[in-house]
């Protein structure tokens, strides 16, 4: 299967140092200057999605303003303490982790505040909220969502904490919790929020102890996202092998709680349609239709040739 996105690691760089993220502690400082990315950009296949993540990619957003036309998509992933640009061709997966309490535990004093702040205050459209849920924040994922479920937020996500070498893997949260978490407070979640709730039902499942295995031990992300570190070069797994990980060298794959792969898996082999009605639900029509017809066999779409753009 040929890869369909592309991941670029814009900036090294970050103004938190939150307990569980692995990138900081890379300690690489070196960046590829903005000419040298657009001959990256000028190599690449013809990618629909872009993820732009870092470090704190808003930090570096002439990059993302430079690269971002190269792409029908475009997701920008920040912990949101920067100012959020204008922009309404791309959307912004901001990282809430829990309650004020459980979020500042994380990331550190003031942060959820200015994140709320910056959500509240940007002219952007797209305005997304990923949870990642560990050991010591679960217990406030209700409170959190029924506090973002009346905000400018479209919808919220939630992965788990995936641990990594000589990080804080304390947060890690014990199959067998996240099994009950999953079965007692995300699909009640669902039920009652409806598509405010970014997950399907056999992404769900998916994710819980056993079933998780299956896919960590073959990662679709693996397969389908070209992932770029912050100088052009492939960021390889940890666990073996020659495929290309978001997550970088240091995570531990068997353990590991990030939804994106479940989420390939859903749409790739589940034709869930759940969710991909979900990820079309905010995007422009001509957009949506132009990324179905990118990501899906044609096989999936009889009769979709024949719509046209509007």
């Amino acid at each position: 299967m040929r890869q369909k996105a592309v991941s670029i690691d814009v900036t090294n760089r970050c103004n938190l140092r939150c307990r569980h993220c692995f990138f900081w502690r890379a300690n690489n400082p070196k960046e590829l200057s903005i000419e040298g990315w657009e001959e990256v950009l000028r190599r690449l296949p013809k990618f629909l999605y872009c993820a732009w993540v870092g470090g704190e990619p808003l930090l570096r957003p002439e990059l993302i303003e430079t690269g971002k036309d190269s792409f029908v998509i475009n997701e920008v992933v920040t912990n949101g303490t920067v100012p959020i640009p204008d922009w309404n061709d791309v959307s912004f997966f901001i990282s809430i982790d829990g309650t004020k309490r459980y979020h500042e535990l994380i990331r550190g004093k003031g942060t959820y505040e200015r994140a709320r702040e910056n959500i509240e205050t940007t002219g952007a459209r797209y305005l997304l909220l990923n949870m990642v849920v560990n050991s010591q924040n679960y217990r406030s994922i209700e409170k959190f969502v029924s506090e973002w479920s009346n905000s400018r937020v479209l919808w919220v996500k939630f992965s788990f904490y995936t641990p990594f070498i000589g990080g804080e893997n304390s947060l890690f949260l014990p199959f067998s919790k996240r099994n009950e978490v999953i079965d007692k407070v995300l699909k009640p979640l669902k039920e009652n929020y409806g598509d405010f709730i970014f997950i399907s039902n056999s992404i769900l499942e998916s994710m819980k102890y056993p079933n998780c295995l299956k896919v960590t031990s073959d990662c679709p992300a693996t397969k389908l996202i070209l992932s770029l570190d912050t100088m052009g070069n492939i960021k390889y797994r940890s666990c073996g092998g020659t495929r290309a990980c978001y997550m970088g060298a240091g995570a531990i794959c068997e353990k590991c709680g990030h939804m994106t792969p479940h989420y390939l898996r859903a749409i790739y082999e589940g034709r869930d349609w759940e969710i991909i009605r979900k990820s079309l639900k905010h995007m422009p029509r001509a957009t949506a239709l132009k990324a179905i017809r990118s990501l899906l066999p044609k096989s999936y779409l009889p009769g979709l040739s024949s719509q046209k753009d509007t």
